[in-house]
């Protein structure tokens, strides 16, 4: 293999162009406005790992209470109980945001702010949350 002896200027001006687009394109490819980044319910709905089950739950929760029946309100009930509010799910990364959901859930059963459903007890925000998840389900199309 032979390498060439010299780089001509237009090769270069277009391998450097291309170079800068890929960059670019990587840092500004999760922009919000570009529509790459998830919202702010489809990251917290995310957080649950057993998503059938969530979502079965989430479901319950949402004929239980079917005023929270928007991914929004929703949304801003969980950041409710968050440190920061709703700027918080947007700027932490996500083990930080599983500590803060936990702990939310957490105070959730300390201050017997909780929801039974089908035999199950849980915190108002992992209520939500498989809320959350149950309307995102439903949102994303097939």
């Amino acid at each position: 293999m032979t390498l060439p002896q010299r780089l001509g200027r237009r090769t270069f001006l277009l391998g450097a162009a291309g170079l800068a687009a890929s960059l670019v394109w990587r840092s500004v490819g999760s922009w919000p406005f570009l529509g790459a980044s998830p919202s702010r319910s489809e990251r917290l709905a995310t957080f649950l790992k057993h998503e059938e089950s969530a979502r079965s739950l989430g479901r319950e929760y949402l004929r239980a209470v079917p005023a929270e029946a928007s991914p929004e309100l929703l949304t801003v009930r969980v950041a409710e109980g968050l440190p920061g509010g709703l700027g918080t799910i947007d700027t932490v990364s996500d083990g930080r945001l599983r500590e803060l959901l936990l702990a939310a859930t957490a105070g959730d059963f300390r201050d017997l702010r909780t929801v039974e459903l089908r035999g199950w007890v849980l915190a108002r925000t992992e209520a939500r949350l498989c809320a959350l998840a149950a309307l995102e389900a439903v949102s994303v199309p097939a």
